[in-house]
């Protein structure tokens, strides 16, 4: 126990991932810079920064580890401290997870494990192994504590996804554009100049018409339709689904026109390519 409570305490503070050469230590999230760098790098800032302060809790990781090493050598129980810490600890690597399985859709990286450090999956199974020493009898009660915080993060993360795609104030078939674009012309002018394309476009409501590169209907339904230039820069439109009878008639290859709220652009440093997403999508004909 006392080997996992210096693991989760000395790892906290080292990087878990790193997006496109932004490395983001455990202790991000608690500070705040997780989001700042998220949304200032990649467009993908904090969809509810009035619930900021809840991420303070996370400082009980590393405060909490080191509480649980003075109670060990010390004789004491620390039961209740090990469940807290443990459901912290797979909670946050829950959350560094599922956001860097975001960025890869988004066109960052390529791979889970190309971007998840070796610390972050050694802060996991350290708050495994700290669970599991506890000192109690109830199997069923250290599966709880196991499964109880990424599976409260995935439904969170799920949930603030869904409103996120369908945060409207008016439907966006029935907005009008701020902007009407071929979609050749829209990449060329991020991949030209992304911070004035990005100053220009953003959270603005754009359609964009051209011939679909790539069509893809996920298991649950949602789809997403893609134009892409010669050098593998994009536009990516996500579709819910109320929109799959019309989208699954579409293909690669034939003219379409889609309108959505314009993200920002991502652009790898990696792949060399810049990645332009929209919410709120619609097809509006094809």
């Amino acid at each position: 126990m006392a080997i996992s409570a210096g693991i989760l305490l000395i790892s906290f503070f080292f990087p878990w991932v790193n997006w496109d050469g932004s490395k983001i230590a455990g202790y991000a999230m608690a500070s705040g810079d997780f989001f700042k760098i998220a949304g200032t790098r990649f467009g993908l800032a904090n969809p509810f920064p009035q619930f900021n302060f809840v991420f303070f809790i996370f400082w009980l990781i590393p405060a909490l580890s080191a509480l649980i090493l003075v109670l060990v050598f010390t004789g004491r129980k620390t039961a209740l401290l090990t469940f807290i810490s443990g459901f912290l600890s797979l909670s946050l690597v829950t959350v560094y997870i599922l956001f860097t399985s975001t960025l890869i859709d988004l066109g960052v990286g390529s791979s889970l494990f190309s971007m998840i450090t070796a610390l972050a999956w050694l802060h996991a199974i350290a708050a495994i192994g700290i669970i599991l020493a506890a000192r109690a009898n109830s199997l069923l009660k250290k599966a709880g504590w196991l499964l109880a915080g990424p599976i409260f993060v995935f439904a969170s993360f799920q949930m603030a996804e869904k409103y996120i795609m369908n945060e409207t104030h008016k439907d966006t078939i029935n907005v009008k554009a701020d902007y009407t674009v071929e979609a050749a012309d829209l990449i060329k002018e991020f991949t030209s100049n992304d911070t004035g394309a990005n100053k220009k476009y953003l959270e603005k409501m754009i359609q964009v018409n051209g011939n679909a590169s790539s069509v893809d209907v996920l298991p649950d339904s949602t789809s997403t339709i893609r134009f892409a230039d010669s050098t593998g820069s994009y536009a990516i439109f996500s579709l819910e689904k109320n929109q799959f009878g019309d989208i699954k008639k579409l293909h690669a290859g034939e003219p379409v026109s889609l309108k959505g709220v314009c993200s920002g652009s991502i652009f790898s440093e990696i792949l060399g390519t810049t990645s332009i997403s929209f919410k709120r999508a619609t097809l509006i004909k094809n």
